[in-house]
């Protein structure tokens, strides 16, 4: 076994197989995890998956075979090693200990000969360089016969495009949806879509959030060509990712929440029983169909004064052709039920 201590970036290092370190709640919103995300789309899919399935967990690894029978060698195995259960929380020592076990069982049974790998844990993740160092090199010690690259913290290269700024222009608005969706994404499978945030807006306005918004007819659900903007704005600004790419999602970043939870307590404005309140609103809608469905029956009870499934059936209906297909008369029933003893049809725009 040998183990090679480098700087640069671990992307041009000719290894076999090259470790990425993730979270399992799908995440992979900066740094050497975003450019994992854009080198290997299938990869990040194939993750994205296991975790929503909840099937990645600490101390195993998911490996993805890059290449197959095909393929030329370098980088052929990408092995994703969860060092943590959320983005947003520490890791463990713990997890690399056990990780490092079940790494090594699949180095051994794929018959790997060269790995790059990064600090595990470190950076980002919280731990001392110095804890996870010798417990590398202890673990990785009876690997005789294969080569380990690993680049120190600060040595990696980090990709240059949507480097993380500290937001300066924060409001109470802001600064509240941005925790919110931060607090409320893990109900999501961990990332919020453009649709979902937009219905989550639309319901914190109903909880008395001032952002004065205009909501009308979407083509699904109540949509606001202003938080539509804004969303854009915050991009640009750095305060969210994801929006204008193709995956189309909305990704509070490290700093922007940090920074918003900060300003919050600063200014005293309390957040936390509003966003409870959401999630227990939104309990069992936590998908885009969910959030369609529920929030186009809160509009058409406050726009359209409906309270009854036959006639809120009908609305959803004549809507347009996909609600139509979309929704059964159960399922709005039961939307329209959940409103009601949550207390929610008498609630204002």
């Amino acid at each position: 076994m040998t183990i090679e201590y480098k700087t640069g970036d671990m992307f041009d290092e000719p290894t076999e197989a090259i470790v990425n370190t993730v979270n399992c709640v799908g995440v992979m919103g900066k740094g050497v995890a975003l450019e994992f995300k854009r080198r290997w789309p299938e990869n990040y899919r194939a993750y994205k998956h296991l975790c929503d399935a909840g099937d990645l967990r600490p101390g195993k690894m998911f490996i993805f075979d890059n290449g197959g029978l095909m393929a030329d060698g370098q980088h052929r195995y990408l092995i994703n090693f969860p060092t943590k259960q959320h983005w947003r929380a520490q890791s463990k020592l713990d997890f690399i200990e056990q990780g490092l076990d079940d790494f090594i069982r699949n180095i051994r049974n794929l018959g790997i000969m060269s790995v790059a790998l990064p600090p595990l844990g470190c950076g980002n993740g919280g731990l001392d360089w110095n804890d996870v160092r010798p417990l590398i090199e202890d673990k990785l010690a009876p690997l005789q016969d294969v080569h380990f690259v690993v680049f120190a913290p600060g040595s990696e290269k980090a990709p240059a495009p949507e480097q993380e700024g500290i937001p300066t222009d924060l409001t109470v608005g802001r600064a509240t949806m941005m925790v919110a969706f931060s607090e409320l994404e893990k109900f999501f499978g961990g990332q919020l879509t453009r649709l979902t945030a937009q219905k989550l807006v639309y319901f914190m306005q109903v909880l008395g959030v001032p952002f004065g918004l205009q909501f009308e007819k979407g083509q699904f659900g109540p949509y606001s060509k202003e938080l539509h903007a804004a969303f854009k704005a915050m991009e640009k600004k750095g305060f969210i990712q994801g929006y204008s790419k193709s995956e189309e999602k909305v990704i509070v970043t490290h700093a922007t929440f940090a920074a918003s939870s900060e300003f919050l307590k600063k200014n005293n404005v309390e957040a936390s029983a509003m966003i409870h309140d959401l999630s227990l609103l939104v309990d069992g809608y936590e998908t885009p169909f969910g959030m369609e469905l529920l929030s186009s029956v809160h509009y058409l009870t406050i726009a359209e004064g409906i309270t009854d499934q036959p006639a809120m059936s009908e609305a959803l209906e004549s809507w347009n052709d996909h609600k139509r297909e979309k929704f059964s008369r159960a399922s709005v029933s039961a939307a329209l039920n959940r409103l009601k003893e949550d207390g929610y049809i008498k609630a204002k725009l």
